[in-house]
């Protein structure tokens, strides 16, 4: 999960560290999202503090990464609204989103390879984790915006294999069974089809049957 997670946070720098200024001003394809707020919204995604997470009490069952997706909250007008206001307040203050993004990861990746990933930490307004699963949840959050970013700039995505391998038992949990062997369901085109960065196709339904009511699996 670390190895992935610092992939992506590489290959996402290597990106953005291209960027001229007036790219940063792009609407992207998360709208009102300037490419600059959505930089710096993955930095934030992915912060943690110089302390370790604070362990979880005993008593409570930790959820998955998949549980992480199914809080209700997440598909509430509220809970995005919060979002994208937080993003842009917090960019406003942010001269260089690529070097803010840069000292986020790297925090990040230290605090976390100096602790016991079996660990069951608390998540704030989550609950209990085992710190392994939360860490896949912040691999999801740095690859599902990256397509973003390359969505945006009319890029072929550059998910690393990495990535697609720890985050895909997510999604297969998530939409309830394995989707079909093809194409369209390995590598970049699941985790865009989950996360919504692709449309379904007639296509797509004819393989997936009554599973593709479940897409997009989260946003």
């Amino acid at each position: 999960m670390l190895d992935a997670l610092a992939g992506e946070a590489a290959a996402l720098s290597a990106v953005i560290r291209t960027l001229r200024p007036g790219d940063l001003a792009i609407t992207t394809n998360c709208p009102p999202w300037t490419l600059h707020e959505l930089i710096v919204h993955i930095a934030d995604s992915i912060r943690v503090g110089d302390e370790p997470l604070p362990d979880a009490p005993s008593r409570d069952r930790p959820r998955t990464a998949a549980d992480y997706y199914r809080r209700p909250e997440r598909d509430t007008d509220a809970y995005r609204q919060r979002n994208v206001e937080h993003a842009q307040s917090g960019a406003a203050a942010v001269p260089d989103a690529a070097a803010r993004f840069d000292r986020e990861a790297a925090h990040t990746l230290d605090v976390l390879r100096r602790d016991d990933t079996a660990r069951v930490v608390l998540i704030p307004r989550v609950g209990p984790m085992v710190l392994a699963e939360w860490i896949v949840t912040r691999v999801i959050a740095v690859a599902a915006h990256a397509l973003d970013v390359a969505i945006t700039l009319d890029r072929p995505p550059w998910t690393t294999d990495a990535a697609l391998r720890v985050t895909r038992p997510v999604f297969i949990d998530l939409l309830g069974g394995d989707p079909p062997d093809s194409p369209r369901w390995t590598g970049h085109g699941f985790l865009a089809a989950a996360t919504g960065r692709r449309p379904i196709s007639d296509a797509d339904r004819h393989e997936l049957g009554q599973l593709a009511d479940r897409l997009p699996l989260l946003s």
